[in-house]
């Protein structure tokens, strides 16, 4: 396979996301004055990445096989597919996705012996969470969980795991609150995906939640984008963030026009909304650790 195909296969340009709540929660530990170890942070965020990739492949694999992604979805007309073109077989894609999600669950369990089980139980929750979102047993996307699922995934579990990874172990209801801005703009992420594809999601048996309540889906977006900048102003006059992570309203100027396109169904909505909660996510770390 080719390496343009295997970047494909992992989708590469989604890992930031992952790279950037598990930075978010040391940099919160680091905010509250506890001691980073940076080798066990290292290690959760390897350990991340692979399940973050692995969780890319298999829901490449269950589309296909499910006939939600086709030559005629939305999704093919942007981005690699290598199980959709047929350049890695569904079973040896399959096989590639176990491998991955257990490395990662076999790295956090490194970082809990050396730290506490918190690590280990967080990322395991997270593995069980995206084989549930549209495998073959749950398929909670199908059941109009799968946004929730994700945003609890890609929000609170990365967040908490990145927090606990770099303070020996530590759990913080403080890394949890902080974590939900990013867990709304993960929401609108995934929201915005389905939504796009409900056409071919319907042709597949899939009723998602973007389906479900498609006669507020433009509501139910901004909502979820705006909603995360009102919730870190609270923190931030609660006294929970520092004044600094303001700059993470360099972003509104982008967000702004997302409604826009997310109306007119644009076929790269969801990489759009991505790039939004990666930038969000690093410019509140670095408000945290100026």
């Amino acid at each position: 396979m080719k390496a343009s195909s295997l970047a494909g296969l992992i989708r590469v340009w989604t890992l930031p996301m992952t790279v950037s709540l598990i930075l978010l929660g040391a940099s919160y530990a680091s905010f509250l004055g506890l001691k980073v170890n940076l080798v066990m942070l290292l290690l959760a965020l390897f350990g991340s990445l692979l399940l973050h990739a692995g969780a890319n492949v298999l829901n490449d694999v269950n589309d296909v096989v499910k006939g939600v992604d086709s030559p005629e979805s939305p999704t093919a007309a942007y981005r690699e597919h290598p199980v959709l073109r047929g350049e890695i077989g569904k079973r040896s894609a399959a096989m590639l996705s176990y491998l991955l999600v257990a490395s990662g669950l076999l790295t956090g369990a490194v970082v809990s012996f050396l730290t506490g089980p918190a690590v280990f139980l967080l990322e395991l929750a997270g593995a069980l969470a995206l084989f549930s979102y549209n495998g073959p047993i749950l398929d909670l996307k199908a059941k109009g969980m799968g946004e929730f699922l994700v945003s609890t995934v890609w929000g609170p579990l990365f967040v908490m795991g990145g927090f606990s990874a770099s303070a020996a172990g530590r759990l913080s209801f403080y890394a949890f609150l902080i974590s939900i801005p990013s867990a709304l703009i993960m929401m609108a992420v995934i929201y915005s995906n389905n939504y796009r594809d409900i056409e071919t999601d319907i042709a597949a048996g899939v009723r998602s939640f973007a389906y479900r309540t498609r006669s507020r889906s433009n509501f139910i977006y901004a909502a979820c984008i705006f909603g995360a900048y009102a919730l870190q102003l609270l923190y931030i006059i609660l006294g929970i963030i520092p004044l600094s992570t303001l700059v993470g309203f360099f972003t509104i100027p982008y967000a702004a026009f997302l409604p826009k396109k997310f109306s007119k169904k644009a076929v790269d909505i969801d990489a759009k909304t991505g790039l939004l909660f990666t930038a969000y996510n690093f410019l509140v770390i670095a408000g945290l650790v100026v």
